[in-house]
């Protein structure tokens, strides 16, 4: 509930997004989400689970 508010106050500022790319917590793997992605057009791509190396190029495209 919270990951899709969040996601609609950002669509409103930043349009939406043809992929959006998370890692693998629980909040990004529901099949609520994922419904919400598919109504909404958007590929939504998960890191490999227990990879390091995928979730710090997550976080380090936040800091640009």
């Amino acid at each position: 509930r919270d990951v899709k508010k969040h996601l609609m106050m950002a669509f409103s500022v930043l349009g939406v997004p043809a992929e959006i790319k998370t890692d693998n917590g629980p909040s990004y793997t529901s099949s609520s989400l994922k419904k919400f992605m598919q109504d909404w057009g958007i590929k939504h791509q998960t890191g490999i689970p227990h990879n390091p190396t995928g979730q710090a190029i997550v976080e380090r495209k936040h800091r640009e």
